[in-house]
């Protein structure tokens, strides 16, 4: 069984262009959003995912053999590719999923407020890795993030909690690791890396095992219960 854990590192060094970066990346996933919401009757005659998003990413960059529909590149320029495929991808799953919504509205007989479109108000950057992370080789508690400055993309280096990155060196080395994500709380940034491994099941029979239930509160806060397969409560 594939399991995937997530760790949050701060960024010590604040006196960056983080907040720079991350307005332009949520202004081009709301341009984007904008654009694929009026042309989604197009997007979506085209089922396989693959298609869909290369087809998205025409409508938008011009190549030598490609003119793109809209101004992308003219209202975004120098965006480093790996972070304009992050922006798309993030708007083609924005609109599909407010077109799906809307669609359930409908058939609810409009019970309820209308769904709304979101437009990157909450979207963060991936950083990843070569393109727009670097991993500092002479300090191990640090890193080179590529990020905007107003005028252009350029790399700078941010520092980590020792703390962190020692118990990440301890827990996670070897792990396969995802890029990592810029995350805020608190006023303050973190980059959080998330891991996968492969964990085999137990072989014990069912009668025998013990789990962990979890029911997730929307209002509340979760709650854990550990039982017996024939729903004896151990704990909660």
């Amino acid at each position: 069984m594939k399991i995937t854990s997530s760790y949050g590192v701060e960024l010590r060094k604040q006196n960056i262009p983080i907040r720079q970066t991350l307005d332009i990346y949520r202004s081009a996933v709301g341009y984007l959003t904008e654009i694929y919401e009026q042309v989604w009757e197009e997007l979506e005659r085209i089922p396989e995912m693959k298609k869909r998003f290369n087809e998205a990413e025409h409508l938008i960059h011009t190549t030598k053999k490609n003119q793109a529909r809209f101004s992308f590149d003219l209202h975004f320029p120098k965006m480093p590719s790996y972070l304009r495929r992050a922006a798309i991808q993030h708007a083609l799953g924005s609109v599909s999923s407010y077109k799906t919504r809307l669609e359930l509205w409908k058939k609810m007989d409009k019970k309820g407020g209308t769904p709304k479109l979101v437009c990157g108000n909450h979207a963060m950057p991936v950083f990843y890795r070569d393109v727009m992370y670097r991993e500092d080789t002479e300090e191990k508690d640090g890193a080179y993030l590529k990020l905007y400055d107003g005028h252009d993309w350029k790399w700078f280096r941010v520092g980590f909690s020792h703390t962190d990155m020692e118990y990440l060196r301890k827990y996670w080395a070897g792990k396969r690791t995802a890029a990592p994500v810029l995350e805020k709380r608190h006023r303050k940034y973190f980059l959080r890396f998330s891991y996968t491994e492969e964990v085999p099941l137990t072989k014990a029979p069912v009668k025998e095992q013990i789990i962990c239930s979890v029911d997730l509160g929307i209002n509340t806060d979760a709650v854990c219960t550990i039982m017996r397969s024939d729903g004896t409560v151990l704990g909660r």
